[in-house]
């Protein structure tokens, strides 16, 4: 978000402005009390209007001025043109309109002020005396022109005059000072379009004269000091130079000091000189100035009577104000001041009013910086909305176009780092090319746009791996280098950014040239940065990481020594409490391991490795990811290294484990809170964590604590990347306070452990000295003791005592109420199984034969022949194809699969785990005449496979050969955490009539989509077997219409196309007539009635092969949603064979609920697939009926 500095006011009386009516225009003397009788009526006329307007200066009435201007229409009409008068009348006439359109913002009047002064000049002989005059007031009319259009013609035009006026007007002359003030005001303002330093120079001089020239006592020398200030500020901002902005200031607070009280241009003079105190702030840090620029703004305000056309710009600057105090001091009530003070400012600019964009801008600003504070999404869309009407109401060609499509670009772009949705980053990089190509090079903002776009092409190459995006990014982060000169503040910013770009590329590509250009780069930021420069430690810390992968790609030794050095003075120069600390703690131990693992390692490497991890891994002010990522590396260095110590740590390796699965819950709600979710690239991270130190407490015959751990990975990662509702949602819920302190005060953290070291800055850069390094430590400090309070808060509320805390097992016994669930962990050095039973015991099952290496190798080999047979793919309303005996639900051909490929899949699965397993399940469980259920929660590669289908298949049914499967031995389901079957089980009276209530919505032909006419039968099976159902069929079927429905029904069966969004879960959805209805939209809504859901849909239980472990799929969403039980399928199913499956599926379900009792959709689809395999062939028919699955309770 771009840095708001409130824009100099010029005085109104001086500044830029036409003379004001007066009589001394006339020839002709007038007593206080004329005759009208004797008067011709042009006089008449014109005298009214002279007493109108002065009715209109003393009290702002806007009917005086209407009349002012009324009376002049009727002089001037009554005036010949050759009359003497007839000029001053076009003048004057001229200058009323002015004034109603400073006033009202009507383009019209402004339009019709400059054909009058054209006429004026037009009639005004060149040897005139009043002819610099009035080639001054058409300058200063375009110049409004310009001002409020953009069109660079007019600044160059009112120059023209202006310099014309001042040529021709001798010095001495008393109005000399007044075209010299205002010749000095349009070079200033070319400077801020074109960015010439020549023409800034020039306004200065020519301010500095004008000042000169105006004798102490002259009511216009404060209006000349106060431009005068103005241009110096405008200098300082530049070129850094403090002289300039101490002459600012002493130049503004003159100039209200010469001011009188009650005088018009009084609070402008204020606001001015806060403005000027403000900046100095920013650069000084002196709270003493701020609080200086709040009083003034404030004080401006006041004197400003509502109904002022001032009084918006003054509300404008005192908000600006006040959110530059929240920046510093974090107190909420500044913030909520600054929206009230913009949204106030927004509300008294009238439409078509040339500074409203700028104010819509500014209050865009600070509902984006509440968000970032709070993360209430309404604040992010008022941000962008207000953005957005911002730039359309900018003309093409405005000079502040680019800096609003800047902003707008920044609001959209946060959204995507919050919900991920890819085309908000396409916006934003559309609009961040624009305000670049809009921009020409020599101007001084051009360097900052190209850095921005750059760092969204980074981002979106991130994302997609298009080496194009980077390619481009790196071309624009060259070119706002090249543009920034060194001195400038934000070179070595720009120089760290580009480093870390060619870094990107060269971890794609793999050429060290590219590495070495980036290093080159980072050196020269770092020795740019000046010392104590708050960014200096993290400009070191990516210096650093840079030198360490060239070392481990070319093994220079040097390298190794200088990231040392970089990396021990980043740590070195950030202080102790500081929240940025444990990243660079890492880097530096990190560093320790990898010299460790080289020919030139020192004896006490190890050791000063696990105490520099250890700092990092217990240091309260940094965030819980970075913590967790120094667990990990301080448990892989015990791993591996376990005798290398020549002291023995402090932490055992099992507690390290804990610890790091302590952090997760909360690693989880922060980042989301920042960035929506993790990347790809994160999540992993965890499940490694996970893996690892489950795998490490069975080793240690630690069941139930492995349980937990597997518990808390899943739980939490499943979270993540299904957007459930959070803890803080909750605690919002209930109590509100709590909640956005909370949240807040986590933001403060996030920001703080990120900033200094982030190798992509924010989305725009700011002007603004960022407070030192120590008084950064000091704010992290006391926000970790504030988090830290209030988590012990809200823990001693009713309902939050684990707030934050990971599952205990005795928490998770309930999960096995209906059987037993089994947890299958797959690790490099051991495979094993956790049965959950009876009152929680956890039974151990060692799987000897199952390694991760076959594990992922089946996994492959299940997804090739599901590819191959083309059995996937991202959404059925992409599958064109369709036959007529094989049509799947998605119009995808349903090619028999090479049977002997299926086969041997199921029969690996049946003998490296599966076995093994229901052996031990079976002395567990009680003899019954009912089929064992087991709930399988499998991990890691294990995650999409069809355990509930292993066995060992004869090739040919009719040979004498048995088969040995688990569907003769038990009835399976599958949950993604323990967590979901915690769910109250669903149990009716026998005979009940009130129940279900069934939701049947059935898709035969939805637009642009293949058409599925079977749907239409399946519904029809499943009505005539529940009696209390509702139908929507085709066009019926629509968004509301469904999601109204869900909420009034128990069950739901969804026969349609399913279309799954890998990237995006949440955004995975259901494809209904009128549009598709997503996982976001089911979440949002509440379903009171949610039990059963049948996804007769094709791969509505497909996981991903890159993220098995999230079980990114609808029907874990569904579970997510509130649903208890959840029928969906593994890969593409048949519309020939649905309707038979859900006939039978449906008529058991009708059995348990005429029983009475618990009701056990497991067995309903059990018996529905025993009735499939029946059929001849049916057994060694795999791609049937292996695919339907059933989820949850």
């Amino acid at each position: 978000m771009a840095a708001y500095a409130p824009p100099a006011i010029m005085s109104t009386s001086d500044g830029a402005e036409p003379h004001p009516p007066a009589s001394a225009e006339n020839s002709r003397a007038t007593s206080s009390t004329p005759n009208f009788s004797n008067l011709p009526l042009h006089t008449e006329m014109r005298i009214v209007a002279e007493r109108a307007y002065k009715q209109y200066e003393a009290r702002g009435d806007l009917d005086a001025l209407e009349a002012s201007i009324q009376c002049l229409r009727l002089a001037m009409g009554a005036t010949e043109d050759d009359h003497p008068e007839k000029v001053a009348i076009i003048n004057n006439l001229g200058v009323a309109l002015n004034t109603r359109f400073k006033c009202v913002g009507e383009r019209q009047d402004l339009e019709e002020v400059i054909s009058l002064e054209q006429l004026a000049n037009a009639l005004t002989p060149h040897d005139s005396p009043d002819r610099p005059s009035r080639l001054s007031n058409l300058a200063a009319s375009i110049f409004s022109r310009f001002q409020r259009e953009g069109r660079a013609e007019d600044l160059e035009e009112a120059i023209r005059l202006w310099t014309h006026a001042v040529e021709l007007i001798p010095d001495g002359h008393v109005h000399k000072p007044r075209l010299l003030n205002n010749l000095g005001s349009s070079h200033g303002t070319r400077f801020e379009q074109l960015g010439n330093l020549a023409d800034l120079e020039s306004a200065i001089a020519l301010h500095a004269r004008a000042v000169e020239l105006t004798p102490d006592g002259h009511p216009h020398k404060p209006s000349r000091l106060n431009n005068s200030g103005n241009s110096h500020q405008t200098r300082f901002e530049q070129l850094g130079k403090l002289e300039d902005l101490e002459s600012a200031i002493a130049l503004h607070a003159r100039a209200v000091d010469l001011t009188p009280a009650g005088h018009p241009e009084k609070p402008s003079r204020l606001s001015n000189s806060g403005n000027s105190h403000q900046i100095r702030f920013e650069q000084l840090g002196e709270l003493e100035d701020l609080e200086s620029a709040i009083a003034l703004h404030a004080r401006a305000v006041d004197l400003t009577p509502d109904g002022h056309p001032d009084k918006p710009s003054l509300f404008n600057s005192l908000g600006s104000s006040h959110q530059t105090r929240f920046r510093q001091l974090g107190k909420l009530e500044d913030l909520e001041s600054a929206i009230a003070l913009h949204a106030r400012a927004v509300e008294l600019t009238p439409n078509g009013h040339p500074d409203k964009p700028s104010r819509l801008s500014n209050s865009g600003n600070s509902h984006q910086i509440r968000f970032e504070q709070l993360g209430k999404l309404e604040d992010l869309e008022s941000a962008i909305s207000l953005h957005a009407h911002a730039v359309d109401l900018t003309p093409d060609g405005h000079p502040d176009k680019p800096s609003r499509l800047n902003n707008s670009g920044s609001s959209l772009k946060t959204r995507f780092e919050r919900l991920g949705l890819i085309e908000d980053l396409e916006s934003t990089i559309k609009l961040f090319t624009r305000a670049a190509e809009l921009t020409p090079d020599d101007h001084p903002s051009k360097p900052g746009w190209l850095n921005n776009l750059a760092s969204s092409l980074a981002r979106r190459y991130e994302r997609t791996r298009d080496l194009k995006d980077l390619e481009t990014a790196i071309a624009h982060q060259s070119r706002a280098v090249d543009l920034t000169p060194d001195s400038h503040r934000e070179k070595p910013s720009r120089l760290n950014n580009l480093g870390t770009k060619l870094q990107m590329k060269f971890e794609q590509l793999g050429s060290l040239d590219d590495l070495g250009h980036a290093i080159m780069h980072l050196t020269n930021a770092v020795s740019l940065a000046p010392e104590g420069h708050p960014n200096k430690p993290g400009w070191l810390h990516n210096l650093s990481n840079s030198l360490q992968v060239r070392f481990n790609e070319a093994g220079n030794v040097p390298d190794l020594e200088e990231a040392f050095r970089c990396s021990t003075c980043s740590v070195d120069l950030l202080p102790k409490n500081h929240a940025a600390r444990a990243p660079m703690l890492r880097l530096l131990g990190g560093l320790f391991v990898t010299r460790l693992r080289s020919p030139f390692a020192q004896a006490d490497d190890a050791t000063r490795a696990i105490e520099v991890f250890l700092e990092a891994m217990q240091h309260p002010n940094s965030h819980p990811l970075e913590r967790f990522q120094a667990c990990r590396q301080y448990t892989v260095l015990l791993s591996e290294f376990p005798d290398l110590f020549t002291t023995p740590p402090r932490i055992t390796l099992l507690d390290a484990y804990k610890y790091a699965l302590g952090l997760i819950p909360q690693c989880i709600w922060m980042g989301n809170n920042v960035r929506g979710r993790y990347t790809s690239k994160e999540l992993p991270v965890i499940g490694a964590v996970v893996n690892d130190g489950v795998t490490a407490a069975i080793s240690a015959g630690e069941y139930g604590l492995a349980l937990e751990w597997l518990e808390t990975g899943r739980a939490v990662v499943w979270s993540q990347v299904l957007q459930l509702r959070t803890p803080l949602d909750d605690l919002r819920q209930l109590h509100p306070q709590l909640g956005d302190d909370l949240y807040h005060v986590s933001q403060v953290l996030q920001h703080a452990a990120t900033s200094p070291y982030s190798s992509l800055p924010s989305s725009t850069e700011s002007r603004k000295t960022q407070p030192s390094l120590e008084d950064q430590a000091q704010s992290s400090h006391t926000y970790a003791l504030e988090y830290e309070k209030l988590i012990t808060q809200i823990r001693e509320l009713d309902g939050f005592e684990d707030f934050l805390l990971p599952k205990t097992l005795s928490q998770l016994t309930d999960a096995c109420v209906s059987g037993p669930v089994v947890v299958i962990n797959v690790h490099e050095s051991r495979s094993d199984a956790l049965i959950l039973h009876g009152a929680g015991n956890v039974v151990h099952v060692p799987l000897p034969d199952l390694s991760l290496f076959r594990a992922t190798d089946v996994q492959n080999e299940l997804w090739d022949l599901l590819r191959a047979k083309r059995f996937l793919n991202r959404s059925r309303c992409e599958m064109p194809h369709r036959d007529e005996h094989g049509e799947d639900r998605g119009g995808r051909v349903t090619a028999m699969d090479p049977p002997d490929m299926m086969r041997k899949i199921l029969a690996d699965l049946w003998n490296w785990m599966v076995k093994p397993i229901v052996d031990v399940v079976c002395t567990l469980v009680p003899p019954s005449t009912t089929l064992p259920h087991i709930t399988w929660c499998p991990t890691g590669p294990l995650a999409f496979l069809p355990l509930h289908a292993a066995g060992i298949y004869p090739k040919h049914e009719s040979t004498n050969t048995h088969s040995q499967t688990i569907m003769d031995v038990a009835v399976s389901s599958y949950t993604p955490t323990l967590e979901a079957l915690l769910k109250p089980r669903t149990k009716v009276t026998a005979g009940d009539t009130e129940y279900p209530k069934a939701l049947v919505v059935s898709q035969p032909a939805t637009p642009n989509c293949d058409p599925i006419p079977n749907t239409r039968t399946e519904a029809e099976n499943i009505i005539s077997l529940i009696g209390q159902s509702t139908h929507l069929d085709d066009t019926g079927g629509t968004v509301q219409a469904v999601l109204e429905g869900m909420a009034m029904h128990d069950w739901v069966h969804l026969a349609c196309h399913g279309v799954q969004n890998r990237a995006d879960p949440m955004n995975s959805a259901f494809a209904l007539h009128d549009g598709r209805l997503t996982l976001s939209m089911l979440m949002s809504h509440h379903l009171p009635n949610a039990d059963l859901a049948v996804l007769s849909a094709c791969q509505t239980a497909t996981g991903d092969e890159k993220l098995s472990e999230e079980a990114v799929h609808l029907a874990a969403g569904m579970l997510n949603a509130g649903y208890k039980s959840v029928i969906g399928t593994m890969w593409s199913i048949s519309d020939y064979i649905a309707p038979e499956v859900m006939r039978v599926f449906y008529t058991v379900m009708a059995e348990q609920v005429e029983a009475g009792g618990e009701l056990q959709p497991a067995y309903a689809l059990h018996e529905a697939m025993k009735a499939l395999r029946s059929k001849p062939g049916g057994m060694n028919d795999f791609m049937r009926w292996v695919p339907f699955v059933h989820f949850g309770l």
